[in-house]
């Protein structure tokens, strides 16, 4: 495995840096399917009195937190390859929905750990060392930092993740949270890698009746794709192209319950006459 660069910032720039980054939003919403994929709403319009809202912040930020870096590619080959950098930031954001189902952690939305690898210019390929995971974990106040990779050898996937221990700085799980399958089962393989790797850092888990229906949605692989295609056009800045992305996504796949919801969170609309919605047998 590739040596990560350690990177060196004064104690300074971490302070002013830290001071910029507690102003924006802490985590992910722990109500229904998270994604951070839309544009942050303001103000409180939960229609909860100010004291209420303030409590449930609290108890938030009690909360284990998590941040998932995007996924790097580790060596993907074949005659059919994807577009992999896409897919890196997709298994990102699917992994970050399925941990966020969980009542019990506070997830960092995928927004905010792209601002800071933008702001610290570390890139999203390739190595990250745990001083570096544990550096940026401080910055948006979580606990642990996920970083994963994919390979795809000719449509079968392995995916791999290890958990980083914020506070030590010490690596928990290393390669130990491994899954590898076909690639039509990937939505199945990221369900199964986000409850791994909570059972591997003792974290509170998933209720099964919840993994059960995550399992059970039917998102083909050419629906992952596009949905990851969309989310990189987002992250440019390309919401014309985002959106024609995420209209075929929601034609084509109309059962890809976080297409629509992107598609609701930037007032784009979900096209008419969808197709019937469908799901697999658990």
């Amino acid at each position: 495995m590739r040596r990560g660069v350690h990177l060196r910032f004064s104690l300074p720039f971490f302070i002013s840096l830290f001071m910029v980054s507690v102003g924006c939003a802490p985590g992910a919403s722990q109500s229904g399917v998270s994604g951070a994929v839309g544009p942050s709403s303001q103000g409180n319009t939960t229609g909860e009195s100010p004291s209420l809202s303030g409590s449930q912040d609290q108890e938030a930020q009690n909360l284990p937190g998590v941040a998932i870096w995007p996924f790097s590619n580790g060596g993907s080959f074949g005659s059919d390859p994807w577009d992999y950098e896409a897919l890196g930031i997709g298994l990102q954001q699917m992994l970050i929905t399925e941990l966020s189902l969980n009542s019990g952690l506070r997830l960092v939305e995928r927004s905010r750990i792209r601002e800071i690898i933008e702001e610290l210019e570390l890139g999203q390929s390739g190595y990250v060392d745990p001083e570096t995971t544990a550096n940026v974990g401080k910055l948006v106040q979580a606990r642990y930092m996920i970083v994963g990779s994919f390979i795809d050898a000719n449509g079968t996937i392995r995916l791999d993740a290890r958990v980083d221990d914020v506070e030590t700085g010490e690596i928990l799980v290393e390669t130990a949270t491994k899954v590898e399958d076909d690639r039509e089962k990937l939505l199945d393989m990221v369900v199964e890698l986000g409850v791994k790797i909570v059972e591997a850092v003792d974290l509170p888990p998933l209720p099964e009746r919840i993994v059960e229906e995550r399992q059970a949605l039917d998102y083909p692989a050419e629906a992952i794709h596009l949905y990851s295609r969309a989310l990189r056009r987002e992250e440019r800045g390309d919401r014309e192209g985002m959106a024609d992305l995420l209209r075929q996504l929601t034609s084509d796949f109309p059962q890809h319950i976080e297409g629509k919801q992107m598609l609701e969170q930037y007032g784009i609309g979900v096209p008419s006459n969808p197709k019937a919605s469908i799901r697999r047998t658990p």
